[in-house]
């Protein structure tokens, strides 16, 4: 007769207890990565202090060599993210005082916008149907690139005009529009599928397009259609919003569209819109 199994723990061992408690506060598997790598960098810097003997000065002096070497704002910010993480959540160091690590300023750039001719110059530029098809619904939809991504054929409501996104950034579910001018071109994409098919699926293995696989398509597309300046995927959702503000739809009601925490997040696209659209006159 076997014997029960015995009981499993969380691990002892530091990533992978990270990785246990990331994955309990059901942290997305795009951070859980990421935190996961700044944790072994931050690591590799610390050894052979024992990363749970260090003070926020030694936390201070690896993010200034990160700064020194041209690492990005944002993948600091991330990596104090990490830390945080882990000296706060894992370590218990719950006061402001143990660990008293500042976050980077943040970049005043302002995000890239498409106009609606170069949207569609960029999806003409596709020789590819469903390449076409995933540059304008990421568009018309406003949705990240991981959310095109993982779309299955049952979250496209082509009769009420909507898009079921499931567990977009931070878990969260939400509704968003769809145009009906691609009616037909999901549809097809739809035709004799299953709907619990991806919508945007690979010939030769039918599962979901990867992310990295939508960003090559914009990356190759903007190139084709000669358009100046970085163009990703992130472009798309930026237009959307400033698109949908210089119409005059409610910016709280964006702000639900594109499934942002907070209204701070939205209000950047203000600077951005284009004021001729939104009848606003020189004084002149």
């Amino acid at each position: 007769m076997l014997a029960p199994p015995s009981p499993r723990g969380l691990s002892p061992g530091l990533l992978e207890r990270a990785r246990q408690e990331l994955t309990l506060r059901h942290y997305s598997r795009h951070t859980v990565r990421a935190y996961l790598s700044a944790l072994r960098a931050w690591i590799a810097w610390i050894l052979p202090v024992h990363p749970r003997e260090a003070g926020s000065e030694s936390v201070r002096a690896f993010l200034v060599e990160m700064a020194d070497a041209g690492i990005s704002r944002s993948r600091i910010d991330q990596v104090v993210s990490a830390l945080r993480f882990l000296y706060v959540e894992l370590y218990g160091r719950g006061d402001s005082s143990a660990f008293n690590v500042p976050r980077p300023r943040r970049e005043s750039t302002l995000p890239r916008v498409l106009s609606k001719p170069e949207i569609i110059r960029l999806a003409d530029a596709c020789t590819n149907r469903k390449h076409r098809v995933v540059i304008l619904l990421m568009y018309a939809a406003g949705l990240r690139v991981s959310e095109a991504s993982a779309l299955k054929i049952r979250d496209v409501d082509i009769q009420r005009n909507t898009i079921f996104v499931r567990g977009g950034k931070g878990r969260k579910d939400r509704v968003t529009v769809l145009s009906p001018v691609l009616t037909a071109d999901l549809a097809w994409l739809a035709d004799g599928r299953a709907t619990q098919k991806a919508l945007f699926s690979a010939e030769n293995t039918g599962e979901h397009l990867s992310v990295r696989t939508l960003q090559h398509v914009v990356e190759r597309a903007a190139a084709r259609a000669g358009l100046e300046g970085r163009v990703s995927c992130h472009t798309l959702r930026h237009s959307f919003a400033t698109h949908l503000l210089e119409s005059g739809v409610d910016i709280r009601f964006i702000q639900d569209l594109l499934g942002h925490a907070k209204l701070d997040t939205t209000v950047r696209y203000t600077h951005v819109r284009n004021p001729a659209a939104t009848r606003v006159l020189s004084p002149l």
